[in-house]
């Protein structure tokens, strides 16, 4: 499916557009404050296939309307407590297994993936969400928090492997066991939140400008760097420096970088006159 082709999708909860090579994902459940539903769970594993199958799409901005990014799970639909005096003790077990395809998917997207934080993101669903992208920008005054501490249950949408890995064990049992809501400028000093932003419309502008950068870029290095990245977190250094040159070698032979070499050489020697 080329770029071009990708369907526009109004589903009801969200909104799928693309722009070149960058796709944008919008929660349009504001007045819920994107609470995750039934409903907005399947049409984001939709819109999320479509992404993963686009061979032209290089970036995802997860994005929402209203004040707060995600509420989390939504607490008025049985979505969430419709199992928990079940008999069996493995109906939550399913439960869970069902909504946490949701964070899969979002982490497996070969394509960059960006969240663009306007309002609060709550819980497993709303922060667990931000933390499964690759990159997170914010508006300044939204605030971040897990529950899990003050209901007594366990935190679940895969925030105990993925906050960890981003700002340490330390600070992920201290929010998981108090609830501390961070705030935007605490979460950049921590490094869970890439740059912060006075205004919603600063924060999209730059997260625009950036999907639009990359969006350009050749598909396949883009996902190839991507990989390449992501096992460097948990590999030697020997290890990356083979995979590098692996990847690289792939590059190397492929049109987009042939062109991209052109357009270089060519940049060079008109500055160089």
């Amino acid at each position: 499916m080329s770029a071009g082709a990708f369907p526009a999708l109004d589903a009801g909860r969200i909104r799928l557009a693309v722009s070149g090579g960058a796709a944008r994902i919008t929660l349009t459940r504001g007045e819920k404050h994107n609470a995750l539903d039934p409903q907005m769970l399947q049409e984001l594993l939709d819109a999320l296939t479509l992404v993963e199958r686009d061979g032209d799409v290089r970036v995802l901005v997860i994005d929402a309307e209203g004040p707060a990014f995600c509420a989390g799970v939504d607490l008025g639909t049985p979505f969430f407590m419709e199992h928990v005096d079940d008999p069996s003790v493995f109906a939550g077990m399913r439960l869970l297994d069902e909504q946490h395809r949701l964070i899969s998917a979002v982490h497996r997207l070969p394509q960059l993936t960006i969240a663009c934080l306007q309002g609060n993101a709550v819980g497993g669903a709303g922060l667990g969400l931000a933390m499964a992208c690759d990159l997170r920008y914010a508006r300044r005054g939204s605030r971040f928090w897990m529950i899990p501490g003050s209901v007594d249950v366990v935190q679940d949408f895969g925030l105990t492997w993925l906050m960890q890995r981003v700002i340490g064990p330390s600070r992920t049992m201290e929010m998981a066991f108090t609830g501390q809501r961070v705030d935007a400028d605490t979460a950049e000093r921590w490094g869970f939140v890439n740059q912060v932003f006075d205004s919603a419309d600063d924060l999209r502008t730059h997260v625009d400008s950036l999907a639009a950068g990359i969006g350009v870029r050749g598909a396949d290095a883009s996902r190839l760097l991507k990989h390449v990245v992501r096992h460097g977190a948990d590999s030697s250094l020997e290890d990356s420096l083979k995979l590098e040159a692996i990847t690289n070698s792939l590059c190397f032979g492929s049109t987009e970088f042939q062109t991209a070499k052109a357009r270089f050489l060519d940049a060079l020697r008109t500055v160089r006159g």
